[in-house]
Order: structure tokens, then sequence, then C-alpha cells
């Protein structure tokens, strides 16, 4: 993360800078939140993406409208919750390439119980090998969450019928009856 960039307020008059502060982490992050999530702001969420707060780079992993520049680098990002938010980004999930998804199921439970509930949301993924993948997780948790997902194919429920956890069994059943 760039520590040489500095965000601030600047307010100016018939274009004469009549103020300036620096903007604190927090000031940022909520203003990031704020911020139009569409193609327009993919400049400033770049320079944003590269703070070093994690808080502010979380804000922008939740918009669904990021540049390939802004994608590629919060997926390289070495916070947790800043890839937490960034799977479930609209951006994120039309672009994002199957072996990353794999890399991330492997890193993090809660970020593998976001790909299982929205399995058939990653465009650029086999789905049926992500399902395969995801229904011999460790987790049932998370197995749990690929059997209640609409996404799920009917193969692999099927075969969650026999999950040793009798929730992810009974869960499996109850999308394959609706």
């Amino acid at each position: 993360m760039s520590k040489e960039l500095v965000f601030k307020l600047v307010v100016s008059d018939s274009g004469k800078e009549k103020f300036s502060a620096n903007l604190s982490f927090e000031m940022l992050s909520n203003i990031v939140s704020n911020f139009p999530d569409d193609k327009s702001s993919n400049d400033f969420l770049l320079l944003a993406a590269q703070h070093p707060a994690t808080v502010v780079r979380e804000n922008v992993a939740y918009k669904d409208n990021l540049s390939s520049e802004v994608l590629e680098l919060l997926s390289k990002d070495s916070s947790i919750t800043v890839l937490r938010n960034l799977v479930s980004s609209g951006a994120f999930k039309e672009n994002v390439t199957q072996e990353k998804l794999i890399d991330l199921i492997k890193l993090d439970t809660e970020i593998a119980l976001r790909i299982a509930n929205n399995i058939d949301s990653y465009e650029q993924a086999d789905l049926s090998e992500l399902a395969t993948l995801i229904s011999k997780h460790e987790d049932p948790s998370v197995v749990a969450n690929l059997a209640q997902s609409y996404g799920t194919p009917k193969k692999i429920l099927k075969t969650l019928l026999k999950h040793p956890d009798p929730y992810v069994s009974r869960e499996a059943r109850l999308r394959l009856e609706n």
C-alpha cells in the first residue's frame, strides 16, 4: 500500500483554494462508503484501494462497479476482511477466475461460505467443479450453505443427501424438493 498518498478535503471558491485539511482514515472510509458506485468513480476508488487502512479498502471492495485494475489490486490484498467483502462485489463475480475462487475457498471459511451461498454468481467459474470442491469442504456449515443455494447443481445436491452431517443432508433434501 502506498504510504505517500495523502487524501485531502479542499474547498475552493472561483478556483481559489479557501480551505484544505488532510482526511483521517475514518473520514476517508465514510467518503468511500458513500461515494457513487459507478464506473466514473474508478479513478478515486483505485487510489482509495491503495490506502494503508483496511477499513478504507474494505469499503472499496463492497463496490459493484470496480475496474479490472481495482479488482486485481484488491484480490491480492493481505486483509481477509477486504477479501471477504470482495467476493460479494458484482464486478468480482463477473471477472474472477476459477483458480482465484479455489484459492479463496481454501484461504478462509467465511469466504467459502459466501461463495457457496452464491455459487452460480461467479460467471467465469465452472459451476460443477466449484460445487464439487465446496461439497467436500471440511466445515459442514460451508457445505450446508452450498446445499441451501438455489444455484447448486442437482447432481451435487443428490450426493449431499448422503452427507454425514444430518443438517447438510436435510438441507439438500429440502432443496431437491423445492
